[in-house]
C-alpha cells in the first residue's frame, strides 16, 4: 500500500470514527433529555397526586394512627369502605399510600397502570383484588423512568415489612418471596385465597424482558383513627 493510499484510508477511518462519535453523543444527549423530561413531568404529576391524597383523610399524615383495641385483622365494614372506594374511584386517582422502609419508599398509590397514570406513582392493577380479607392485590411501578418508585424493588427480602394505607385501614404485609417471570406469566397476579400483596416491575432495569415479582402475606389490618365515613373520600 502506498503512502497516499494509507493516508486516505486513515483519513476515512477518522471520518467514520468522528461520525460514530457524534451519533453516540447524540444518543447520550437524547437519553439525558428524555429522562430529565420524564422526571419533570412525573414530579408535577406526583405533586398533584399528593394533593389528591390530602383529600383522603388521615393517611396523608406522616404516621397515621390506628385503632389498637380491635383484632389484628379487623375487616368490619370492609365492603362499604375499602372495597367500595377502590372499585368506584376514578381511573388515575389517588387511592392509597405505599410505605416500604427497606426501599426508602413512601408513595401515593393510584388507580390503573396506563402510561399516564404511572407517572403519578405505583398503580393498582384494577383486574386484581382490593386489599382485604382474601385475594391478590397487585401493584405495578417503574424502576427507571418517572422517578422510578420501584427502583429498589430488588432489595426486598423475605421478612421485610410493607405498609399499605387506604383511607380506612393500615394493611401490613411480610415479604414471602421475590422472583422473576416472563411477561406472559400472568398467573402471578391471579386471585388467591390467602390475602396477598404482589408488587411487579420490569426486570432487569431498562429492559422489559422479564417481570420482577415480590409477593407478601397479610399480617395485620387495623382501622385508622379518624377515618372518614364510608363513601365520603
Amino acid at each position: 500500500m502506498t503512502d497516499i493510499a494509507a493516508q486516505r484510508q486513515a483519513s476515512g477511518l477518522r471520518v467514520v470514527a468522528h461520525a460514530l462519535g457524534n451519533v453516540l453523543l447524540g444518543l447520550a444527549v437524547g437519553l439525558l433529555v428524555y429522562y430529565a423530561t420524564t422526571d419533570v413531568d412525573s414530579r408535577l404529576s406526583r405533586r398533584r397526586a399528593r394533593v389528591d391524597l390530602q383529600q383522603l383523610g388521615p393517611i396523608a399524615s406522616a404516621a397515621p394512627a390506628v385503632v389498637d383495641s380491635v383484632p389484628a385483622l379487623d375487616f368490619d365494614g370492609w365492603e362499604e369502605q375499602d372495597q367500595a372506594f377502590w372499585r368506584s374511584a376514578p381511573a388515575g386517582s389517588a387511592i392509597g399510600r405505599l410505605v416500604i422502609v427497606r426501599m426508602g419508599l413512601d408513595s401515593v398509590i393510584v388507580k390503573g397502570t396506563d402510561r399516564r397514570t404511572l407517572k403519578r406513582g405505583p398503580g393498582w392493577i384494577v383486574t386484581t383484588s382490593v386489599p382485604g380479607p382474601t385475594g391478590n392485590c397487585a401493584i405495578s411501578g417503574h424502576r427507571t423512568t418517572y422517578l422510578a418508585p420501584f427502583r429498589r424493588l430488588g432489595q426486598l427480602e423475605e421478612g421485610d415489612l410493607i405498609e399499605l394505607y387506604t383511607p380506612y385501614r393500615r394493611y401490613r404485609y411480610r415479604v414471602t418471596r421475590s422472583f422473576a417471570v416472563r411477561p406472559r406469566q400472568v398467573e402471578v397476579i391471579a386471585p388467591t385465597h390467602q390475602p396477598t400483596l404482589t408488587l411487579t416491575a420490569c426486570h432487569p432495569p431498562y429492559s422489559a424482558r422479564y417481570r420482577l415479582i415480590v409477593q407478601s402475606r397479610l399480617i395485620e389490618a387495623r382501622p385508622l383513627e379518624n377515618a372518614p365515613a364510608a363513601g365520603t373520600p
